[in-house]
């Protein structure tokens, strides 16, 4: 079961490299714009058949059809690189990761490939860079995904959320859409403490040993909750402003935002009042 599962990735992620290099060059020698875009939905498609193959079902709550013209900004809780394989398959994204992710085989380069924006942490100073290559794909409408919390984590606690990724959304006024990831179900089992592990990778985990005991699964569930959104026009782009962003979209990721607390937002600014400051720096 295992092997035939990796020869058919082995054997998808070729076809796709392939494809998506061919694509790129199309682009380039027609001159088409949102290059971005493009390959972001070939990107879903690739990740959406990986999917499969991984017997990975998710359900969706909430409506995902808007994200599909693009521009928006998606964060997530983050608990394993298989957080990318289920939002990947359903929304078209170029992600924003760590630079550690470039120099893993395989998807290290597909990742390039597709665009990925990669953060070094250890370079502050390259923050402007940063800002602006992600405004260049999110005016590419492409849609970006970022996991604010920075590194993976066993699930039972949310790390606080980095503000410098927030920078460009909020420098550009983009749409932030809030994304919720639970893990429901392994082989019919619960998601808990002692089998949590198969699928969440996270520390010092050994990326290929996770990778072929997850090859093993016969099954795995996942909802994925759409937040109400967060228009980045309500903070101000400084410091401060980047900081209260990122309490509101960490608590709109735990869902403690309900749809009618973001609705009466848009009503307050509607009649001219100023924006509410749900959580207060």
């Amino acid at each position: 079961m295992r092997w035939l599962k990796l020869t058919a990735f082995l054997s998808l992620w070729a076809f796709f490299f392939g494809l998506v290099a061919l694509v790129h060059l199309w682009i380039s020698i027609l001159g088409l714009p949102n290059r971005w875009k493009i390959i972001s939905r070939l990107a879903r498609s690739f990740t959406l058949l990986l999917r499969l193959i991984l017997k990975i079902k998710v359900t969706v709550q909430g409506e995902e059809g808007q994200l599909e013209r693009g521009g928006f900004v998606i964060i997530a809780n983050h608990m394993s690189y298989v957080d990318g394989m289920v939002l990947g398959s359903i929304f078209p994204i170029v992600f924003v990761s760590k630079r550690e992710v470039k120099r893993w085989p395989i998807v290290g380069q597909w990742n390039t490939l597709c665009g990925t924006i990669f953060i070094d942490r250890q370079h502050k100073e390259q923050v402007g860079s940063l800002v602006e290559e992600m405004t260049r794909k999110l005016q590419q409408e492409a849609n970006l995904l970022l996991f604010p919390e920075g590194t993976s984590t066993n699930g039972e606690k949310m790390l606080p959320f980095q503000t410098v990724p927030l920078a460009a959304p909020l420098r550009n006024r983009s749409i932030i859409v809030p994304v919720t990831l639970t893990y429901k179900s392994i082989e019919d089992m619960p998601v808990t403490a002692a089998n949590r592990d198969l699928i969440y990778w996270y520390g010092d985990m050994d990326f290929v040993t996770h990778f072929w005991r997850l090859l093993g699964l016969r099954g795995v569930e996942a909802m994925v909750t759409i937040q109400p959104k967060v228009e980045c026009f309500r903070y101000q782009d400084n410091s401060a402003g980047r900081k209260s962003l990122a309490e509101d979209c960490y608590n709109r990721v735990l869902g403690k935002v309900l749809v009618g607390e973001s609705a009466q937002e848009d009503e307050e600014d509607s009649a001219g009042e100023s924006p509410a400051t749900l959580f207060p720096g």
